[in-house]
């Protein structure tokens, strides 16, 4: 990393004593103090101004001494050894949430009846993980084959896309030599043995570069995998690439330029797995890794025309990712269709000694649902809508899940109090706090994230607290409103999406098209929690009827 908070152990030893003994720490002794101007009565109404309360001078003399002893609290906090990676004493669990003993993950593709005989290398490129899988497994196509393909096509294309940051070729080649060599002895991991895959440049890779997007990152790495990578790796996945994202998470641009969307180039890609998206739709991956703190996943494959997973919150460890938001932060596939997201998925999910937040839950994927069973709703957003279903019946989505046997009623989720806002900011903050304090965050270039990592400082720790309360009501709202739904659907990547990303639900996002202008068309499933399985069966019985996901972009447009 490029900031130290490291501490002597003399410095160490000192603060600590005078901070159990209530004393502050003088600045000769250890030079951790700066000098700083006096803290008046004026200080406090200004910041009293601020939260939007008020006291008298009579109250305000009464905290006045505690509040300046207060900041060489706040001076020892920020000169602790504290690690980039290390999290709040705090664990966010969505509703009913928790491991369950004897959790399983398992995941089997469906039959596959695809051939390599005649194949081009094209056609290949996009077929399916399940596909991929067939042909591996079966012997039709080796490892090294698919990775040669891969490396080609993102050497080809990446570029012209800005969605490559750092390509893996030697770790590519040797972990393509490796599954051979399993295969052929009969040693068969699993549907992702042997499969080439993009991982979002946030996860820490041992050898390689992990940029978070961002100029001021573009030399820093780590000594260790990230969690999900290790388990793509335990699973057999060969890691090809690491693609682009928007500096720090947010957007699609990155210290490159602005990845782009491969079925129209003049446009970008959206963010901020953008990289991930648009390698996937455009064939350079046989499936991407990304992150959601708020769209991250669902905007790119929705405007790049892929299948998106947002798990719930938990179902996979974040250890080795970029930190944004520690009570939001996601991490999902990006695929071509719903049965590869169950297919990785099964492979990444599950606890994590590093990640308190990451549990067991079951996880069965089973494509047959039988759909006369299923009560699926449709977001509306009026009263009106909710009991005059036109609105609804008008989708052709609609009349696909009613021509399986599905029961689609509509349905109104109650509004997320305002005023949650401070959570995001706040974690966020605090996330890259030493970053913004060092003044390193001023050399951070395109982002809007240096105004609101400085604005995190202005919320007072009782509002962001209080906000998580009211956090805590809503989800519970949400739960109430969804019922005895088995999912809702929504156009495009939902209206709902602050409010499933601050409740931790699901989301699936499938491509439908174009718009009557041209522009991506999708469909968001919102699952229950823990419910991925159910939530991507309906997917892909949806995704098969509609039949949108078979089309490919024009890379000749690329030039």
């Amino acid at each position: 990393m490029t900031f130290d908070h490291s501490l002597s152990r003399k410095d160490f030893v000192v603060s600590a004593v005078l901070g159990l003994a209530g004393a502050s720490l003088p600045a000769s002794a250890s030079g951790l103090l700066r000098q700083e101007p006096e803290i008046g009565l004026d200080d406090l109404k200004a910041v009293e101004k601020i939260a939007g309360i008020s006291f008298t001078d009579a109250e305000r003399k009464e905290v006045l001494s505690a509040v300046r002893d207060a900041r060489g609290g706040y001076e020892s906090i920020r000169a602790l050894p504290i690690e980039y990676r290390t999290e709040p004493a705090t664990v966010f669990t969505p509703l009913g949430g928790g491991s369950l003993p004897d959790s399983k993950m398992t995941a089997r593709p469906a039959a596959s009846p695809v051939s390599a005989k005649g194949m081009n290398p094209e056609d290949m490129a996009f077929l399916s993980v399940r596909d991929l899988s067939h042909l591996v497994r079966t012997r039709q196509v080796s490892p090294v084959e698919l990775t040669e393909l891969y490396l080609a096509r993102l050497k080809q294309y990446g570029d012209k896309l800005l969605c490559v940051v750092t390509l893996t070729e030697d770790l590519a080649r040797a972990q393509a030599r490796q599954a051979e060599k399993e295969i052929s002895e009969g040693h068969y991991r699993g549907p992702l043995h042997g499969i080439p895959f993009g991982a979002k440049d946030l996860f820490a890779v041992r050898g390689y570069p992990t940029t978070w997007g961002a100029n001021t990152f573009e030399h820093q790495s780590f000594d260790y995998d990230a969690t999900v990578i290790d388990k793509l790796f335990e699973a057999g996945a060969i890691l090809v690439a690491k693609l682009s994202m928007g500096a720090l998470a947010l957007g699609d641009v990155w210290f490159r330029g602005t990845t782009k969307n491969p079925w129209n180039p003049s446009e970008g890609s959206s963010g901020s797995s953008a990289g991930s998206a648009a390698a996937t739709a455009a064939g350079l991956v046989g499936f991407a890794i990304g992150t959601e703190t708020y769209g991250s996943i669902t905007s790119p494959s929705h405007r790049c025309r892929v299948t998106g997973l947002r798990p719930t919150y938990g179902r996979v460890s974040r250890y080795g990712a970029m930190a944004l938001a520690y009570t939001m932060d996601k991490v999902g596939p990006i695929c071509r269709e719903a049965e590869d997201c169950a297919l990785v998925l099964a492979a990444m999910a599950g606890s994590d000694p590093n990640d308190p937040s990451a549990v067991d839950r079951p996880f069965s994927w089973e494509p047959r649902l039988d759909f006369r069973k299923l009560k699926i709703g449709f977001f509306v957003s009026s009263e009106n809508d909710l009991h005059n279903p036109a609105k609804m019946n008008a989708d052709p989505a609609v009349g696909m899940l009613q021509s399986l046997g599905a029961t689609v009623t509509p349905v109104r989720i109650r509004p997320m109090p305002n005023g949650m806002d401070p959570i995001l900011t706040v974690e966020s903050g605090s996330a890259f706090d030493a970053f913004t304090r060092t003044g390193e965050v001023r050399n951070l270039t395109n982002s809007p994230w240096p105004e609101s990592f400085r604005r995190a400082r202005y919320v007072p720790a009782v509002e962001y607290l209080q906000a998580q309360r009211a956090r805590h009501l809503f989800m519970q709202a949400f739960e109430n409103d969804l019922g005895d739904l088995d999912a809702v659907m929504a156009p495009g990547i939902g209206g709902q999406l602050l409010e499933t990303n601050y409740t931790g639900h699901p989301q699936l996002l499938i491509p439908f098209g174009t718009s009557e202008t041209g522009a991506s068309s999708s469909r968001s499933l919102i699952g229950r929690l823990y419910h991925e399985d159910r939530l991507l069966a309906i997917g892909k019985a949806l995704q098969h009827k509609a039949g949108f996901f078979h089309r490919r972009p024009n890379l000749a447009k690329l030039g």
